[in-house]
């Protein structure tokens, strides 16, 4: 047993003295890497070193990349909201576009209707002339058979009178022939009042179209202007004001306090060649509004400020 324990210790020594090169193959380990696990201190702390920049430059391209992930999602959200908020205001005025369409198309419902009632009336009128002629008519067939059955009864002194009867009957015939006359007349005035009613389709028809295109450029031509609404205390004046132009159309640029408080009417300011324009804003907001000329330099079209009494 104590030569065993000897041999094993020799054994032990030797591969302490020459660096186990015995077993350095037992792991698996190739040249390059003994080589290296071999370099002497100061390489291997180089070494190090440059693993460390390495890392550290991963690291910085690392963060790079997530910065700009989340810029680039912050993008997609921005996008993703004035996509939603273009939706939003498109749908409310084609909404709007809508309702003027229902608007229009009563009106020329209540034309239409207007125009059918004129015509009945109308075609009424000509009836009644036609059963006042047809009467007349009748009565100039009485008046012919009385006038044959007295001829018949009283030859004798329709001979005396013949010439007085002559003229009568040439009377009645000339007014046979008037009463002819006046129904052709009136035969030609109805197809006159029909081809009246006709045209008059056509017209309110180009009326409404023309409406419809004079309503879409006056729409885009109020969206252009440039629109400043000033209170003359808080905000809260302001924007009721800019609330119901919006609604109008209007696109208001810009919201803020006025200088000073001391007015007593909604007043529109306008530049040299938008009195037209103020003027309509007057109008749209009734009451005691009034419009003067703008006489200090802006970059706005109209000024509106609001009043104590609007």
């Amino acid at each position: 047993m104590s030569r065993g324990f000897i041999i094993i210790l020799i054994l032990q020594l030797g591969f302490f003295i020459h660096g186990c090169t015995t077993l350095e193959y037992i792991d698996g380990s190739s040249k390059e890497e003994l080589k290296k696990f071999k370099m002497p201190k100061y390489e291997m702390m180089n070494e190090m070193e440059k693993v460390r920049t390495e890392n550290v430059n991963l690291q910085r391209q690392i963060d790079i990349l997530n910065t700009l992930r989340k810029e680039k999602q912050r993008i997609i959200d921005e996008n993703e909201n004035e996509i939603a908020r273009m939706r939003e205001e498109n749908e409310s005025k084609i909404a709007r576009i809508r309702e003027e369409n229902v608007l229009l198309n009563e009106k020329i419902n209540n034309l239409i209707k207007e125009n059918q009632r004129m015509r009945e009336k109308n075609e009424s009128k000509i009836a009644g002339l036609r059963g006042e002629n047809e009467l007349l008519n009748e009565e100039i067939k009485k008046l012919k058979g009385e006038n044959q059955r007295m001829r018949g009864e009283n030859e004798n002194e329709i001979a005396g009178l013949r010439g007085e009867n002559e003229n009568e009957l040439a009377r009645l015939r000339e007014e046979n022939e008037l009463l002819s006359e006046q129904t052709k007349n009136l035969t030609k005035e109805n197809q006159k009042v029909r081809y009246e009613n006709k045209s008059l389709v056509k017209i309110l028809t180009r009326q409404k179209e023309a409406l419809s295109s004079k309503s879409h450029a006056l729409r885009k031509y109020i969206q252009k202007l440039n629109i400043k609404v000033i209170s003359r205390d808080s905000k809260n004046s302001a924007e009721k004001i800019a609330k119901k132009l919006s609604e109008i159309g209007y696109d208001i640029k810009s919201i803020s306090y006025a200088p000073r408080s001391n007015f007593l009417r909604n007043t529109v300011y306008f530049a040299p060649e938008f009195k037209d324009e103020a003027e309509q804003i007057v109008v749209s907001l009734g009451g005691k509004t009034t419009f003067k000329p703008l006489n200090w330099p802006s970059v706005f079209d109209l000024i509106i400020v609001t009043g104590k009494n609007p």
